[in-house]
Formats: structure tokens, C-alpha cells, sequence
């Protein structure tokens, strides 16, 4: 009995670790990007830990470290620490936490069921520095599509589509939407850390979980225009006691965009992205408002009215 207390808070103390760990991680890589965060407090706390001896897996825990020594050779074999979760977006993945020899920390998540590399957070092995350390744009995405090369088929890579360059010292974030139905996804895609210190991939993000079935059923032709959607947005900022009619008739349309996004309902649908300003906002700001409009039914799925 008493050993059995004795092995469940051992077990306690290690997922404790492997969390605190993983949202480490997470805040330098939120810091690092401002489009995606990866784990937050929240996802972690919502990550169901299974028990591996009772729970059938393809691979098994060695196998998922044998990925990830052969993705960071300088690993510390010994270190790797690993439990099996069930991972919203992800589904059952061991998640792996260690130490390089150089004293960096490794998070990765394998795919227990095909042992495919679905994040991985931390430096590699590093390479010649090139002149000052500070690669090109360009130089970046190049290095970003030979790793995605080496990680997806011809058939995935036809799947997804470059959605944007930006640099965040010491990294350039690269990221690439899951195109569906010619129709991009606002949740699933790919995103890529590329080290200018070492010219190494720092960072990798795959997420593919909105359901291909279920969007079958939905009509890519919008009920309603990109102008209606316009005016939904418009009526709502004049009906909203901290925005108001007299914003609300300078709004100038950055973007209209129809986009995949799952709702507060679980379900998929098809929206209009709309990107905005009004008169509060200056030239120079570098933000815009947003809002995501079902293209079918015009139901305002998320409105977002921020400023710096």
C-alpha cells in the first residue's frame, strides 16, 4: 500500500516537472511570435496524461526518444524524461522533456500512433556561424523548406501554403497555413523557428486537426459578401457602448479573407477574416482590429477591438 502512495507521488512530482518545463518553453516561444501561441497554462491543464502500461500505443516511449535523439544529436540520452498525454489538436503524443550537452532544454512532442515529430522546442546542433550571425530573410525560408522537405510528403507540402516571414531576434518565425479546399485554416498549419545565431531550425510547430469530413459538408461559396461582413461589423461597433456610430462610419477595410475557423461550438466554419481600422487609429500603428464573420449565416464568431 504504502509503496503504491510512494510510486503515484513520484509520478505526480514527474508530470509536475514535465509541465512547469513545457510552459517555460512556451513563454519563450510566445515572446518569440505574436501570432501563435503554442502551450499555455490552460492547454497544459486541459491535457489528459494516460497511463502507458494500460493505454495502447503504436510506439512505445523508446521509440519516441529514438526520433528525437536522431532531431537534436546533441541530446543528453539520460535526461530525456517522457509521459503519454492526450493532447487537444494532437492527440495521443509522448511528450518528451531534456538536456543538450551544451545545457539547453528540449521539449518535443511525438505522435504516438505513427511517430511523427508534431513540435519540438529548443536548439540544435549548431552549425558555422556565417559573417555577422545574421542570415537573410530569404536564406531563412530556404532553410525552413529543407526541413519541411525532410519532414512531410510531396502530398502534405501541396497542403499548406507560406503565410508569412518575420523576425523576432534571434529568430526568424516562419509560418505556413493548412490550405483546405483552396481555403486556408485559421488553426492548422505549420510554424518554423530559424536560429540566426546558428542557422539551425530552433523551433517546429505542426498542427492538423480540423476535421476534412466535416468541412466537406460546408459550402466554400459565401452566402454573404466580403461587403455585407463589412456591414455586420459596422452595425456592431455602432451598437457597442465603447466603440459607437462615430467610429464605427471611419472604418477603412484592411483585408477581407474567407478562412476555416472552429467557433465556441466546436464546429467548423467558413468565415470572413476582416482586418479594420477607424479614426482612433494612427498611420503609423502597426495593429488593426479584426473580426471573423460566418460567411453563411453572418454570425460574429470573434471580434477582436484591441490597441498597443
Amino acid at each position: 500500500m504504502l509503496k503504491d502512495i510512494r510510486g503515484r507521488d513520484i509520478m505526480k512530482v514527474k508530470q509536475i516537472c514535465i509541465v512547469a518545463l513545457v510552459l517555460v518553453v512556451a513563454m519563450l516561444a510566445a515572446y518569440a511570435s505574436e501570432d501563435v501561441l503554442f502551450f499555455t497554462k490552460e492547454d497544459v491543464n486541459q491535457s489528459k496524461y494516460l497511463d502507458p502500461s494500460t493505454t495502447e500505443v503504436n510506439f512505445s516511449l523508446e521509440d519516441a526518444k529514438s526520433i528525437l535523439i536522431s532531431e537534436k544529436p546533441k541530446i543528453i540520452v539520460e535526461s530525456i524524461n517522457g509521459e503519454l498525454i492526450d493532447k487537444d489538436g494532437f492527440g495521443l503524443i509522448w511528450l518528451l522533456s531534456s538536456k543538450t550537452t551544451d545545457g539547453n532544454s528540449i521539449v518535443a512532442g511525438i505522435n504516438a500512433s505513427s511517430l511523427e515529430l508534431v513540435f519540438v522546442y529548443g536548439d540544435g546542433e549548431p552549425k558555422k556561424m556565417q559573417g555577422n550571425g545574421k542570415i537573410s530573410e530569404d536564406e531563412a525560408l530556404e532553410i525552413a523548406e529543407l526541413y519541411l522537405k525532410s519532414k512531410l510528403s510531396v502530398e502534405k507540402i501541396n497542403e499548406i501554403k507560406l503565410e508569412g516571414v518575420k523576425y523576432w531576434s534571434p529568430d526568424y518565425k516562419i509560418s505556413y497555413a493548412r490550405i483546405i479546399r483552396g481555403i486556408p485554416s485559421l488553426s492548422d498549419g505549420i510554424q518554423i523557428g530559424v536560429s540566426t545565431e546558428t542557422n539551425e531550425i530552433s523551433s517546429y510547430r505542426k498542427k492538423w486537426s480540423m476535421d476534412e469530413d466535416e468541412i466537406a459538408l460546408i459550402d466554400t461559396k459565401p452566402s454573404i459578401t466580403k461587403e455585407k461582413a463589412t456591414n455586420i461589423i459596422k452595425e456592431y461597433m455602432s451598437n457597442s457602448p465603447y466603440i459607437g456610430k462615430e467610429k464605427a462610419n471611419t472604418v477603412k477595410i484592411k483585408s477581407s479573407t474567407l478562412v476555416w475557423k472552429e467557433g465556441d461550438d466546436d464546429k467548423i466554419h467558413l468565415a470572413w477574416e476582416v482586418r479594420f481600422v477607424d479614426s482612433s487609429f494612427d498611420e503609423s500603428d502597426s495593429i488593426t482590429a479584426s473580426a471573423w464573420i460566418d460567411a453563411h449565416s453572418g454570425e460574429i464568431l470573434m471580434f477582436l477591438y484591441a490597441r498597443d
